[in-house]
């Protein structure tokens, strides 16, 4: 399913961000920034607060601090919008002021808003299309598309291993890392990892990836390190089939609101992430804050937008967003979100 449509709150100037270039330091190159302006219509307010004291339940019963906007990419631009009102960073980490222009639309006050948007990306056109979109080369034979934050840092991304029984040398993770396995397989000491899986590990851990191939979804909360490989430790990933025919059964599954659910993933409080699984059945929103929200069955209303299953919804800021989601049309939703 190809995605098309472009919706925001207000109209302002969109920087386009590709990661491009090599990386023989193993950390992967800043983003390069292009300026470009995109046509958006409204897409409504959207009344909720969000109790963001641990981090993941809430309520819809007044209005959110911030509106949000919604970009749908269309997989042949190759480029994803930030829509935070924000001026693109150049290569060195510095703002780029000349590539926003005031009279393009992009006002002081849409700054002041604070808007952040959301890029949602089909995972299905990205396996079966990976040229279409703009990748840098991670290692050799494999491939890596920032979709948001920056190389260096913590970020979220997608990994392509280009070739059968791909590799990447040994490294170490000084905070938590997650993986979702899109299609394909991930090989490491701690096991194989078949499509529909997903990990986490630990601060402190590090592994060599060997025979894999295919699509991953990488959320860092900090870029791998190749060089203090001799800091890790023993470890234990935190694993989820979410393909699992008893998923529901096989995790405790918590009571959040009338016909919705949750788990908490047990993670390392001090990784710099969070993650949950969403399961609901309710026209009730379900609010909390996230950095994305993948759809795993079913379709779920995320934000008000409908997306079916392999639609990836990613704020385009590393800050975490304010999402709601309740069930589609076929009754029943469920989804994986990760928050840093």
């Amino acid at each position: 399913m190809r995605l098309l449509t472009t919706l925001t709150i207000t109209s302002y100037t969109v920087a386009c961000l590709t990661a491009c270039g090599d990386d023989d330091a193993g950390d992967g190159p800043p983003l390069d920034a292009d300026a470009s302006i995109m046509d958006e219509t409204s897409a409504g307010d959207m009344d909720a607060a969000v109790d963001v004291a641990d981090g993941s339940a809430g309520s819809v019963d007044a209005a959110t601090s911030s509106d949000a906007g919604l970009v749908m990419v269309d997989a042949s631009q190759s480029h994803y919008a930030a829509l935070d009102g924000s001026a693109p960073s150049t290569t060195d980490g510095s703002v780029d002021g000349s590539t926003v222009d005031a009279s393009d639309g992009a006002t002081d006050a849409a700054s002041d808003a604070a808007v952040t948007a959301l890029t949602a990306l089909d995972l299905d056109d990205v396996s079966l299309n990976p040229q279409h979109y703009e990748w840098f080369d991670f290692r050799p034979n494999v491939k890596k598309l920032i979709l948001s934050g920056a190389a260096e840092t913590e970020h979220i991304a997608i990994l392509w291993y280009t070739v059968e029984d791909g590799a990447v040398g040994l490294h170490y993770h000084s905070m938590t890392e997650s993986v979702y396995v899109i299609d394909g397989t991930q090989t490491d000491a701690k096991g194989v990892y078949p499509t529909g899986s997903a990990y986490f590990n630990p601060p402190g851990s590090g592994h060599e990836i060997t025979n894999s191939s295919g699509f991953f979804v990488l959320a860092y909360a900090s870029a791998p390190d190749f060089e203090n490989t001799d800091l890790i430790g023993e470890y234990t990933p935190v694993r989820v089939d979410t393909q699992a025919v008893d998923l529901l059964q096989a995790h405790p599954f918590e009571a959040q609101l009338d016909g919705v659910e949750t788990y908490v993933i047990p993670l390392d409080p001090l990784g710099g992430m969070t993650a949950q699984l969403i399961h609901s059945t309710s026209t009730e929103a379900y609010a909390f804050l996230g950095n994305y929200v993948l759809v795993l069955e079913g379709s779920c209303q995320i934000n008000g937008e409908t997306y079916d299953e392999n639609l990836l919804v990613v704020a385009t800021s590393i800050t975490p967003h304010a999402f709601t989601v309740t069930s589609g049309m076929d009754a029943s939703c469920l989804a994986m979100s990760v928050s840093f």
